[in-house]
């Protein structure tokens, strides 16, 4: 059950790391309530819900239409399973340090993509 809580809570770390590789390399704050890059509407909460208001937008934002990259759920996925691994495999507060750890290098590397990306 500790694993299935962990695969959660990396969902939600999942979904804050795109927002920090979002937000970062174009100088906005990381608080604030998330919005559509496209039309700028403020995100509801039913579209927040990791992977699961991907799939059920089908990519896209409800208002606009414009694209939800492939990113977003893969970077969310991928915390996950990095959390659940974890909390699998070591002792909980190891866990832990290793989970905090994974999402501080998933947010530095993405960071540094995304702004590699915005100088091409």
């Amino acid at each position: 059950m500790t694993v299935a809580y962990a695969a959660l809570f990396g969902l939600a770390f999942g979904s804050f790391v795109n927002a920090a590789i979002e937000r970062i390399p174009r100088g906005e704050s990381l608080m604030g309530r998330s919005h559509c890059d496209g039309c700028s509407r403020v995100l509801h909460a039913w579209e927040l819900i990791p992977v699961l208001s991907y799939a059920a937008l089908r990519g896209r934002c409800a208002s606009c239409s414009r694209s939800i990259g492939m990113r977003t759920p893969v970077v969310e996925l991928g915390c996950a399973l990095m959390f659940a691994a974890a909390f699998s495999l070591l002792p909980v507060l190891a866990a832990a340090a290793a989970s905090a750890a994974s999402v501080a290098i998933a947010v530095a590397a993405g960071v540094t993509l995304e702004k590699r990306s915005l100088r091409s």
